[in-house]
Parts: C-alpha cells; sequence; structure tokens
C-alpha cells in the first residue's frame, strides 16, 4: 500500500538569519526516509538526508555543509523542521521535505510518502531605526544660488 500528500508555505527570512522550514508528520509513524531538497540543485546533492537512524552529510550539496540541523534531532513528535543557519540570497527556492514513513506496527512495506514544500525567499537585512523607510541618506532638492531681491 503507498498513500501520498503534498503541502505548501511561503517563507521570508532576512540577508544573515536564521530561518525554520517547517515540516510535521504524525507521531504514530516511523520514518525511514527524510530528505530536503531543492529542485534548483538538481543531482548536485540534499539540503539535508537521513535514512536508517543517521544522516548522510556525503550527499549533502556543498553549499549547506554545516549551515543546516534538524530542530529536533530525535525527530519526537514528528517534528522533522529543518534549520537553515545564515541564509544568504542563493538560498531562495523551493524547498522540499520529502518523508518515508510506514506506520509501527504494520508491515513494513506498507508506507506512506510526505512532501511540503516550502517557498523561501531571502530579503534584504531590515532598516536600522528607520521608520519611515529610508536607507539613511537623504537627497534634497539644492537651492538656487541666485536669489531676486
Amino acid at each position: 500500500m503507498f498513500l501520498s500528500s503534498a503541502l505548501q508555505q511561503d517563507v521570508q527570512a532576512r540577508l544573515g538569519e536564521d530561518v525554520t522550514l517547517q515540516c510535521q508528520i504524525s507521531t504514530d509513524e516511523i520514518i525511514s526516509v527524510l530528505k530536503w531538497s531543492r529542485a534548483d540543485l538538481n543531482t548536485d546533492g540534499y539540503v539535508y538526508f537521513y535514512r536508517n537512524k543517521r544522516s548522510y552529510e556525503n550527499y549533502q550539496h556543498p553549499s549547506f555543509h554545516g549551515r543546516v540541523k534538524l530542530r529536533d534531532p530525535e525527530m519526537k513528535d514528528g517534528d522533522v523542521s529543518l534549520i537553515l543557519n545564515n541564509v544568504t540570497f542563493n538560498d531562495t527556492g523551493m524547498y522540499e521535505c520529502h518523508v518515508a514513513v510506514r506506520k509501527s506496527g504494520r508491515s513494513k512495506r506498507a508506507h506512506t510518502e510526505i512532501s511540503h514544500f516550502i517557498n523561501l525567499t531571502v530579503t534584504e537585512p531590515s532598516l536600522s531605526g528607520r521608520k519611515d523607510g529610508t536607507l539613511g541618506c537623504r537627497h534634497s532638492v539644492p537651492e538656487t544660488l541666485t536669489t531676486r531681491r
């Protein structure tokens, strides 16, 4: 038996921030495979790869080495969310959290595949302290050099 489901959400983060990409499964399922990927990376590697109770950094795309971790490494309560540290503009894209699970107590052959899609947009850092939205530099119209009397 094979079942499949998918969800999508949009997330924004500012340049240099850490961002959590949310992904949750039901708690009565056993995780066989967890793959965090981005379609535009093609076959260059995963954002994060987990199988048979361990992660595989050698399957990871080089741009994510040392920058990703699971929010809960034990994946208690079905939380397979990923924390991406120090985001850059290159991190913008559509991420997929793909989980292959099986119900506890069922045959090992009966499994479900779940995909969550997260569209991450990385934006400029916030403007510190300015409520008017300017960058702190003002452009003024020069006063006329000659005046009439």
